[in-house]
């Protein structure tokens, strides 16, 4: 039998005040130059269980994932992002749930909570980039959250690289629901990076950053190109057979 998630939805922080990205554009930011950096790494299983939103099956074997957007420009000027996701399977499909994320910028934070939702809160990111190796740390209002290392860095085809769907808290009909959003990239026009040698460190503390303990590392990589945020919808239902 599977595990499924205990966590409530109204548990989770800021769900979206508006609909979303109302007054922002269509239905999402679409960006050039961006940087997306994207690392997973196995979990045990007890540090995620009472994380997991309910109705979510635990994957196998369980995994975290950040994802880092660094954009030079966007409707709310230069936007840097980066996402602690939980890795998860909403029946049959693999989906990614959002637990925190932080934004730099005041004006940026404000147009991502009511943009994108969920529970976003301020911080920095540093991120430096070289030919051989990129790094980032990042921090909270209570500290330093998370360090990121990634050497041994190697071009690769970009369609090789893959980036599930996002579900973030939210509203459907007026109650607490999981909305669909995502990191859309398109990945035969823009330049692809693998990493061979690279760790994640979370520090010690309260928060879910710091309640989550990398095991082993699985992937890690980046694109730099055009981007596309999508703002968050309810899924579609599966189709009856």
């Amino acid at each position: 039998m599977p595990d499924f998630g205990t966590r409530t939805l109204a548990s989770m922080p800021d769900l979206l005040a508006i609909a979303p990205g109302e007054g922002e554009g269509e239905d999402g930011w679409e960006l050039t130059d961006t940087r997306v950096v994207s690392l997973t790494f196995e979990l045990s299983k007890h540090q995620m269980m009472d994380l997991l939103p309910e109705g979510l099956i635990r994957p196998v074997p369980p995994y975290a994932k950040v994802i880092i957007v660094d954009a030079p420009d966007s409707p709310a000027g230069p936007y840097r992002e980066a996402g602690l996701f939980l890795g998860t399977r909403d029946r049959v499909q693999i989906r990614n749930v959002l637990l925190d994320a932080i934004v730099q910028g005041d004006k940026q934070l404000a147009s991502g909570r009511r943009c994108f939702g969920g529970s976003r809160r301020a911080g920095s990111i540093e991120l430096d980039v070289s030919d051989d190796e990129i790094r980032a740390v990042i921090s909270g209002e209570e500290g330093e959250l998370c360090r990121i290392r990634m050497g041994a860095l190697r071009r690769c085809d970009a369609t090789m690289l893959k980036f599930d769907a996002l579900l973030v808290a939210g509203e459907e009909d007026g109650a607490p629901g999981l909305l669909r959003y995502g990191v859309r990239i398109p990945l035969a026009d823009v330049e692809g990076t693998l990493s061979r040698d690279w760790e994640v460190t979370m520090a010690r503390g309260a928060g879910v950053w710091r309640q989550l303990r990398p095991a082993f590392n699985v992937t890690a990589f980046a694109t730099l190109g055009d981007a596309r945020l999508e703002f968050p919808r309810v899924p579609k239902a599966p189709a009856a057979r």
